[in-house]
C-alpha cells in the first residue's frame, strides 16, 4: 500500500456520466522515423537470443517496448492515484523543480507540469524516452519537461538540486522492479535538504505466512 497526499481527494458534484464525449484530435508520432524504436527489432532481440545476456540489458530493454507501458498505463487505479495526488495538491509542485526518474512514457512528469511545476526533468534509459519526448511535445508542454535519456548515477543534471522527487519504482513485492537504489542515490545527491518531498515518500509491505503443499510437491 503506498501513501500519497490526497489520494481520497475527489472533485465534489461531478458525475463521469455527464461529461460530454470529444472527438480525439490526436495525429499520433510525426516527423521522420529515424531513431525511433523498432518494436520488431526489440522482439528479434528478445526472441532470437534470449540466452546470451552478455549481448543485450534485458532490464531496460524490456521497459523499451511500448506494450508494457500501455499495461502500466491501464493500471487505472496506480495511475489515478498519482493523478489525484499530483494534480489535486498544486500548492506542492507551484513553480517547484521536479525530477521524475524512470519516466517512461512521462505520464507523470505530464501531471506535475500540469500541476505547476517549474520545471521537469524526465529520466529514462529506455528507448522509451524516445516516444516520451515526442509526447510530451503533443502535450505542448516542451517548455517545462526536459527528457533525458541515461541512468540515473550517470547523467547530470542541468541544475544542482530539486525540489522534488517522483517515481514509480514499485514492482511485484513491491521492490520487483529494483529502481529503488536509483531514487535515494537521486534523493541523496540531488533533492534540497530539508525542504525536499519525495512521491511517493512512504510504502508498507504486508506479509503472511501460508502453507501451500501441493506447490510443494
Amino acid at each position: 500500500m503506498v501513501s500519497a497526499q490526497g489520494r481520497n481527494q475527489r472533485p465534489q458534484g461531478l458525475n463521469v456520466n455527464d461529461r460530454p464525449v470529444v472527438a480525439a484530435t490526436e495525429e499520433g508520432f510525426i516527423g521522420p522515423k529515424a531513431g525511433w524504436f523498432d518494436d520488431a527489432e526489440y522482439r528479434r532481440q528478445m526472441l532470437d537470443d534470449f540466452g546470451n545476456r552478455s549481448k543485450h540489458d534485458y532490464y531496460y530493454g524490456s521497459y523499451s517496448s511500448f506494450h508494457i507501458h500501455e499495461e502500466m498505463l491501464k493500471d487505472t487505479v496506480r495511475t489515478r492515484t498519482y493523478q489525484r495526488a499530483i494534480m489535486d495538491n498544486p500548492n506542492d509542485f507551484k513553480d517547484k523543480i521536479v525530477l521524475d526518474i524512470g519516466a517512461g512514457t512521462g505520464i507523470l512528469s505530464i501531471f506535475a507540469a500540469r500541476a505547476g511545476a517549474k520545471h521537469v526533468y524526465a529520466i529514462e534509459y529506455a528507448e522509451i524516452a524516445i516516444f516520451a519526448q515526442e509526447i510530451v511535445k503533443k502535450n505542448g508542454l516542451q517548455d517545462k519537461i526536459t527528457v533525458i535519456k541515461g541512468k540515473m548515477e550517470e547523467i547530470t543534471l542541468p541544475v544542482p538540486q530539486v525540489d522534488i522527487i517522483i517515481s514509480e519504482w514499485m514492482g511485484y513485492f513491491l521492490l520487483y522492479e529494483s529502481m529503488l537504489d536509483s531514487v535515494l542515490w537521486a534523493r541523496d545527491k540531488y533533492l534540497a535538504p530539508n525542504t525536499g518531498k519525495m512521491l511517493p515518500g512512504r510504502a508498507q509491505l504486508y506479509v503472511a505466512a501460508i502453507e501451500d503443499g501441493n506447490y510443494k510437491h
